[in-house]
C-alpha cells in the first residue's frame, strides 16, 4: 500500500503498532517521531522506518503542514500476507487472534542496528524510488506488482547503503562512501600493476586498515582482492578478443611473470590461460 499525504499540523497519530513495516520519506514539515518511548526529531529529507510490532507514534512539531509519502509492506509474503491490514491500535487492543498478522521483522539480519530515522544523503534517489512506487500502484498498470516490488527492492537497497556506507566513529557519511569510491578509482587507475595497501594508504591519505574496512564494506571484498578480480577480468577479454601472447596479457595486466599470472588464473577460473582462450 503507498500514498502521497499532506496533513495539516493538528494531525496526531497516537502510540500504535502495525503487523508490517511502514516506510516514510519526509518531505515538509517536522515530527517527533516516538519508538518504544524514545523521541527521534525528523526533518524533510528524513526517512522514517517503523517495523512490526513496535509502538510508535508521531507528533507534529510547528505548525507547517506535513508532507509524507509512505508505504506500508511485508519483506517476506505467507498465507497471512492478504489479510493485513493498517492497525492503529495499541499493541493491548490488538485481539489474540490477530498477532499471527505480525510479520516477521528481519531488518536487523540485513542491516543490524537500523535506526528508526535516518539522514540520507542520496534523498532525491530515495524520494524519487518511492514516489515511482506510489505513481505505479496508483496506476496499476499490467505487471504493476513486479515493477513495484522491484523497485521497492532498489528503494530498500539504497537504505540500507545509506546506513552501512553512514555514521561510524563520528565520522561523516560522505567520507566513508568517498574513501571506497576513491579507492576504487585508483585501483582502475593501476590495472596494469599490482598495489598494497601501503601504497593506496598513502595515495588516500587515511590509515590502510580503515579503507580496507570502508571498502569492504561498500564492495564485499577487500581491495587486494577487487584489484586482482579486476586484472583477471581484463586478462579474460584480452585473452578471447586479441592475438596477444599470454607473455604480453600476462604483462599489460601487472604480473611480473607468465608463471605467476598463470598461477592467479587458474586459481580464480580454475583453467589455465590457454585452456580459457581455447
Amino acid at each position: 500500500l503507498a500514498w502521497d499525504s499532506w496533513l495539516d499540523a493538528s494531525w496526531d497519530l497516537p502510540t500504535r503498532v502495525i503487523f508490517d513495516y511502514e516506510f516514510i520519506c519526509l518531505q515538509g514539515g517536522e515530527l517527533d517521531v516516538v519508538v518504544e518511548g524514545v523521541h527521534h526529531h525528523a526533518v524533510p529529507g528524513d526517512v522514517i522506518i517503523f517495523r512490526p510490532g513496535q509502538r510508535h507514534a508521531l507528533h507534529v512539531i510547528g505548525s507547517a503542514p506535513i508532507h509524507q509519502p509512505h508505504i506500508h509492506c511485508d519483506l517476506i509474503a505467507d498465507e497471512n500476507s492478504p489479510f493485513v491490514y493498517i492497525s492503529f491500535a495499541d499493541i493491548a487492543d490488538i485481539a489474540p487472534d490477530e498477532h499471527k498478522l505480525f510479520r516477521e521483522d528481519i531488518l536487523d539480519d540485513l542491516c543490524p542496528q537500523l535506526p528508526p530515522v535516518i539522514h540520507p544523503k542520496n534523498v532525491k534517489t530515495i524520494e524519487g524510488l518511492l514516489m515511482s512506487i506510489i505513481h505505479e500502484k496508483d496506476n496499476r498498470m499490467v505487471y504493476s506488482d513486479l515493477v513495484v516490488n522491484g523497485m521497492f527492492m532498489q528503494f530498500l537497497g539504497e537504505i540500507l547503503r545509506e546506513v552501512s556506507l553512514g555514521e561510524e566513529r563520528g565520522a561523516p557519511h560522505f567520507s566513508n562512501q568517498s574513501i571506497a569510491q576513491q579507492v576504487r578509482e585508483y585501483l582502475n587507475r593501476n590495472m596494469d600493476r599490482s598495489v598494497s595497501l601501503d601504497e593506496l594508504g598513502e595515495n588516500i591519505h587515511v590509515s590502510k586498515y580503515h579503507l580496507c574496512r570502508q571498502f569492504k564494506r561498500a564492495f564485499g571484498v577487500s581491495p587486494i582482492q577487487y584489484h586482482l578480480d579486476s586484472r583477471i577480468d581484463r586478462a579474460k577479454l584480452l585473452l578471447v578478443t586479441t592475438d596477444a601472447s599470454i607473455s604480453d596479457i600476462a604483462e599489460s595486466v601487472g604480473f611480473q611473470s607468465i608463471y605467476s599470472f598463470s598461477r592467479a588464473f587458474k586459481k580464480r577460473e580454475n583453467v589455465s590461460p590457454s585452456v580459457y582462450r581455447r
